[in-house]
């Protein structure tokens, strides 16, 4: 008798560990999941924040697909940035609210930051936009560098450890046009850009490195630093 009550106790332990474990998903899987989006959950930030915290039962899941999410479908406005006019573009741009960022699927890094903020705060999960730098690993910064390093990212809490996520950087600075400045090019790349936008991206379009990133493992494997302020 006590033989069958120990098996029947291992097999209960067994089938509660594996149970605890089915509610934690691969990368891979949370990617399936996160290029299924349908149209209408892009609707608005509540919608898309359901949609993607879904299925999922961990803040670590969620998180992950929200970040996934914007990666594959925010592109980073380069043009704006590095048109050779950067600080007085930078000073002049108005920074996007989530909702904006939702339809113009173009912004600068702050706006990849608000957006995961709002997504978070939307499926119950701790969140905060960290402001700093991001630059070349090794280069000292000089007050001219710190104007055309400055960054934004985020950081979650996963239980009570900080979880950093960099969302424009997972993105792989793609490539874009804000509306914003009017010049025929620009609204020109701005319009193949979000006809772009509109087919569905793979999910090996982004860097998954930098979801749950490390300051210094981003020194040796990236050559890269970010600094908070």
């Amino acid at each position: 008798m006590r033989v069958i009550s120990g098996l029947f106790f291992c097999f209960c332990c067994l089938f509660y560990s594996l149970e605890g474990y089915a509610k934690h998903y691969s990368s891979r899987q949370i990617e399936a999941y996160v290029n299924k989006t349908p149209d209408e959950a892009e609707d608005s930030v509540y919608a898309l924040a359901k949609y993607l915290s879904k299925p999922f039962d961990e803040d670590y899941d969620k998180a992950q697909a929200i970040a996934f999410w914007i990666a594959g479908h925010i592109y980073y406005d380069d043009y704006l940035y590095n048109n050779g006019q950067t600080t007085r573009l930078i000073k002049s741009y108005k920074s996007q609210e989530p909702r904006e960022l939702l339809k113009s699927r173009v912004g600068l890094c702050g706006d990849f930051a608000d957006l995961f903020n709002a997504l978070c705060k939307k499926a119950g999960i701790r969140a905060r936009r960290v402001s700093g730098y991001a630059y070349p690993a090794g280069r000292s910064l000089t007050l001219r560098d710190k104007q055309n390093s400055a960054h934004a990212w985020n950081y979650f809490y996963d239980g009570a450890k900080k979880i950093y996520v960099d969302t424009t950087f997972m993105a792989k600075g793609t490539t874009g046009a804000s509306g914003r400045v009017n010049n025929l090019r620009h609204r020109r790349a701005l319009k193949e850009i979000k006809k772009d936008s509109q087919r569905q991206r793979r999910v090996n379009d982004f860097d998954t490195f930098y979801f749950d990133f490390d300051y210094k493992d981003e020194i040796q494997k990236r050559h890269y630093q970010h600094k908070e302020k």
